[in-house]
């Protein structure tokens, strides 16, 4: 027979789980405390007064371990590794301020472990947010925007193998405003091509084919889309038109993708609206199981199936940005 010490614990115990469980049915995301296994991330990060660095984080929740993988003068941002896990691709700004068609930035590339850091680039426009290929092409993807002495302004989505050299790249989009994002094995490439998205196979020197992809909602604006490695789930930012150039505030979202519709169902806010906070950028674990993102310098972790948020950051004198599971192809 449990003494009544015993039961009055087990009641505060169940209390908890279902008042857990009520927030998570109804979609609130409550934050945990608690340590839980290690996770590690590649990112941007950056110490107080410092530029931002590609570094590479362990983490339980309570005690981290940092390397960083550059160290120049100048911003490094938005890391992704390739599919095989031996390089890293992220883009350095050589000139910044104002209008982002206006930066001056270089596509890179290096092993892992930081050695062997190349540019794949010149850095005579906005060269940004690079994605891997994931068709064993080695090549990596990215948007360019580019400016005229005339004022005239354009984007375009552009690809070049990973040892190639400045020059080596090729334009791959068919006409302005595109935007690259996420990619298929099977070598098709998720644009925004006005207000819609498609998937688009890219034909190098001829015309590429764009399929539509099915999506309900047309008032808002989803960018830094990423797909899990197993090309059935789908992430990305979510914003109302007037706050898509700004970042925030938005939604992070997380749905069912059908690449042979293809198509994009059952969304789920994870991450809600809320102006105060500076939530953006997304990554699925290898295993779907949670989503890693950036909120006000720390990096947060989402469990898909508990519906719980717990920040795995620890370092109070580190900045983060753009994380990025080891092991996921973004």
């Amino acid at each position: 027979m449990m003494n009544y010490r015993y039961s009055y614990l087990l009641s505060l115990l169940l209390t908890a789980v279902i008042a857990n469980c009520s927030r998570a049915v109804q979609g609130e995301s409550p934050v945990e405390s608690h340590a839980g296994k290690m996770v590690t991330w590649v990112s941007s990060a950056m110490q107080s007064g410092g530029s931002l660095h590609i570094a590479r984080t362990t983490s339980d929740g309570e005690t981290s371990e940092i390397t960083y993988l550059t160290d120049s003068q100048y911003n490094d941002y938005k890391p992704v590794i390739s599919p095989d896990g031996t390089k890293i691709a992220f883009f350095r700004a050589y000139g910044e301020g104002g209008d982002f068609f206006l930066w001056n930035t270089a596509i890179c590339v290096m092993n892992a472990d930081g050695s062997d850091l190349r540019e794949l680039t010149d850095h005579d426009f906005m060269n940004t947010e690079p994605y891997w290929a994931r068709d064993g092409s080695n090549r990596i993807i990215w948007s360019r925007m580019i400016h005229s002495s005339e004022g005239s302004f354009g984007t375009y989505v552009y690809w070049t193998a990973s040892d190639a050299r400045p020059g080596d790249e090729q334009q791959i989009s068919a006409t302005n405003w595109e935007w690259s994002n996420s990619s298929l094995r099977d070598g098709r490439v998720f644009v925004k091509k006005g207000n819609a998205y498609f998937l688009m196979t890219p034909y190098p020197g001829g015309k590429p084919s764009y399929e539509k992809i099915s999506y309900p909602d047309t008032y808002h604006y989803l960018h830094k889309v990423t797909i899990s490695n197993d090309e059935t789930m789908i992430a990305y930012m979510k914003s109302e038109p007037k706050d898509a150039d700004h970042y925030r505030p938005a939604e992070i979202v997380y749905a069912d993708f059908d690449a042979s519709v293809p198509a994009i169902t059952n969304e789920f806010a994870f991450v809600p609206k809320d102006v105060s906070k500076f939530s953006w950028y997304v990554s699925f674990s290898p295993d779907n199981k949670y989503l890693i993102y950036a909120e006000d310098g720390k990096i947060m972790q989402y469990d898909v199936v508990a519906r719980t948020t717990r920040q795995i950051s620890t370092l109070s004198d580190v900045s983060y940005r753009y994380p990025t599971y080891l092991g996921s192809v973004k």
